[in-house]
């Protein structure tokens, strides 16, 4: 499926919105711009599946085995650690520009869409680590990303808000993701 989207409710695109979020194990493409605001943006594929949600005690107990925090999750939240499947492909070859996943990319959101959830603080990211990794055009990485939810939120969502270059389309939206 693909993620260009206009995010209104009209638009029925799995991962275009809050009201059509992707499922667990469903892959989603979609676009990110690579360049500057001076030239026309180099447009790449990315391609993110959601395979495995931990959350609660599970989760707790693996962030501790790793060193990731020495922190509990803010007062009313417990982490979820996500592992996901990036990949990183060329729509058009010539260039050969690489891509970092950084921070903020990833942030989960209450099920309405309307609230976004603080990234906690870490020691390390968990691994195989996602967050910082710098993608070459053809290359694919799984790894885990820790985020933090409400303790009674059953239907937490994830998005991922692609890079692109400003000043140029600027409509690029998140991809929505269900974390349950």
């Amino acid at each position: 499926m693909n993620a260009e989207n206009s995010g209104n409710s009209t638009d029925f695109t799995v991962g275009s919105s809050h009201r059509n979020p992707a499922p667990l194990g469903m892959t989603v493409k979609t676009t990110v711009e690579r360049g500057d605001a001076y030239f026309t943006p180099r447009l790449y594929e990315m391609t993110i599946t959601i395979l495995e949600v931990l959350r609660g005690k599970e989760a707790a107990e693996r962030i501790r085995t790793q060193g990731v925090s020495d922190n509990p999750p803010k007062s009313g939240f417990e982490y979820i650690l996500v592992r996901i499947d990036c990949g990183y492909f060329y729509k058009v070859r010539g260039f050969d520009d690489d891509y970092r996943l950084t921070e903020g990319q990833f942030v989960t959101v209450s099920a309405d869409g309307s609230t976004e959830h603080e990234i906690p603080s870490v020691i390390q990211q968990p691994q195989p680590q996602l967050i910082d990794w710098v993608f070459h055009p053809g290359e694919s990485r799984e790894g885990w990303v820790l985020l933090q939810i409400p303790e009674d939120d059953v239907n937490p969502l994830l998005i991922f808000k692609r890079q692109h270059v400003e000043g140029i389309y600027g409509r690029w939206r998140y991809v929505w993701f269900k974390l349950h």
